[in-house]
């Protein structure tokens, strides 16, 4: 189980790396306001995971609880912006959303310095909850795009499966704690392939870009 969780640990961080990569060089995506937000979300996860790493492996830290307040509103923050420019929405919204994420940075801060454990909370179920809810919208709403193959409505799909996911894997973990590096590795998959439908999306983008100039 040891070796299978690290592969699916490697497999994750990879096509992470390569999303960011393919977000970051290409111009004809660093020009779209909603590829830069696609791209924005991939940097926060992999500047989460370094972070991660650096804690543990440099600082030394038994815990890395410390950075789960900026994990929670900073996910909520990006990933709720970035369906909010698919939208169209007003600046208020984007405000409002910065708000709610501070309110769960805030809970989950305030955890961590009284109980040494950030993840107790209710900010990440209602988060989760929120980013559930937008992503079905949205394919609800771009349904005709999937006939088209339409690069945006993949991401939105696989964001829909990966928080629900994700979410009722929170919610039962407690319950089975020794089945707990099991649920990592279903996690670690589960964002593997989110992480691939980016580096889909942004080569969909390209080539959805390249026929509409033609």
């Amino acid at each position: 189980m040891d070796s299978l969780i690290i592969i699916s640990i490697i497999l994750s961080r990879s096509f992470l790396s390569i999303a960011l990569i393919n977000g970051i060089i290409s111009d004809k995506l660093s020009s779209t306001k909603l590829s830069i937000w696609y791209t924005a979300y991939i940097g926060f996860i992999l500047g989460i995971e370094v972070m991660i790493l650096f804690s543990i492996y440099i600082l030394e830290s038994e815990s890395t609880q410390q950075l789960y307040p900026f994990y929670v509103g900073g996910e909520f923050f990006v990933v709720i912006n970035l369906f909010l420019s698919e939208l169209k929405s007003t600046k208020k919204w984007q405000v409002i959303t910065g708000i709610i994420a501070c309110c769960f940075f805030i809970e989950a801060y305030v955890l961590w310095l009284t109980n040494n454990d950030a993840s107790t909370g209710y900010g990440k179920i209602i988060s989760h909850l929120t980013i559930i809810c937008f992503a079905a919208y949205l394919l609800i709403k771009n349904i005709n795009e999937l006939k088209n193959n339409g690069p945006s409505t993949i991401v939105h799909a696989f964001l829909f499966l990966y928080y629900s996911v994700s979410l009722f894997l929170f919610m039962v973990m407690n319950q089975l704690t020794d089945q707990n590096i099991f649920i990592w590795v279903i996690n670690n998959i589960l964002s593997t392939v989110l992480y691939g439908s980016f580096v889909y999306t942004f080569y969909s983008q390209i080539q959805w870009s390249s026929k509409s100039n033609i």
